[in-house]
């Protein structure tokens, strides 16, 4: 995505110009497009800063009041997630307003988001601020290491799925599945204006 912003280059530019908006910032991570083109999507529309994920980077993130994670969901976890979580407190970031979303192929009934919100140490993130949106899944734009990882999970990535869910997401798994949805946007955007207008 060429026209996405690098964080501390906008950053520096919107504080010398005072800009409304200079208090969000999207980090996403993507495997095969579907997180990214929320992201894409969400950046457009806010007018937010976005970063891919980078370990060494997420240090920026201290420089924001507002922080969307996106990332997409392997066997109930968010992948890369448990790094940010991990060190909210060292960014000084703990008491920021923070928003999770998260893409998958698994329909996300009541019981499936428990679990991923458990999984993921998400407990405490209000259900306003935690979000799974639909995402795509095609083995041939699998990266091959997510590939690998996701073969090894075998049937453990279903242990979480109602029983009558589970042919659905096997299909899902097997066939291939495309559920992006500009539409599932819409809460995470209302709920950023909503920390603007605070």
């Amino acid at each position: 995505m060429s026209h996405m912003r690098n964080p501390n280059r906008q950053a520096a530019k919107r504080r010398a110009t005072q800009s409304e908006n200079s208090d969000t910032i999207l980090i996403y991570n993507s495997s095969n497009g579907a997180t990214e083109k929320y992201a894409e999507w969400i950046a457009e529309a806010l007018d937010c800063d976005v970063m891919k994920y980078s370990r060494a980077k997420l240090g920026y993130a201290s420089m924001y009041k507002n922080i969307i994670f996106g990332s997409w969901i392997r066997g109930g976890e968010i992948t890369r997630f448990n790094m940010l979580r991990a060190n909210l407190s060292n960014f000084g970031i703990d008491n920021n307003n923070l928003i999770v979303f998260a893409t998958g192929v698994i329909e996300p009934t009541d019981e499936y988001r428990t679990f991923v919100k458990g999984l993921n140490g998400c407990k405490q993130l209000p259900d306003d601020c935690f979000y799974m949106l639909p995402g795509k899944y095609n083995s041939k734009d699998c990266k091959s290491a997510d590939k690998i990882a996701l073969k090894a999970m075998g049937e453990k990535i279903f242990v979480p799925v109602h029983d009558d869910q589970v042919q659905d997401a096997k299909e899902r798994f097997e066939n291939g599945y495309d559920g992006i949805d500009h539409e599932a946007i819409l809460p995470i955007l209302e709920k950023v204006r909503e920390f603007r207008g605070a």
